[in-house]
């Protein structure tokens, strides 16, 4: 499973891909990835695969943070 961040015209879109539903918007890349996380809690049902995914995102958090 990877997350996508892609260059918007007003900021960043973010999603899991393969995963047309798991999109989200935000200004900045951090922001985008946070709103990401909200988005796999409410439209998942298995704890599992919120988990999972939520790693990869907090990986993605983490590493743009370093890069500051």
């Amino acid at each position: 499973m990877k997350i996508e961040l892609a260059k918007d015209k007003d900021g960043y879109t973010a999603r899991v891909a393969g995963r047309k539903q798991l999109t989200a918007f935000g200004f900045t890349k951090v922001e985008a990835l946070e709103e990401l996380a909200g988005v796999v809690e409410f439209e998942l049902e298995s704890q599992s695969e919120i988990r999972q995914i939520e790693k990869k995102i907090n990986e993605q958090i983490h590493h743009l943070s370093e890069q500051d």
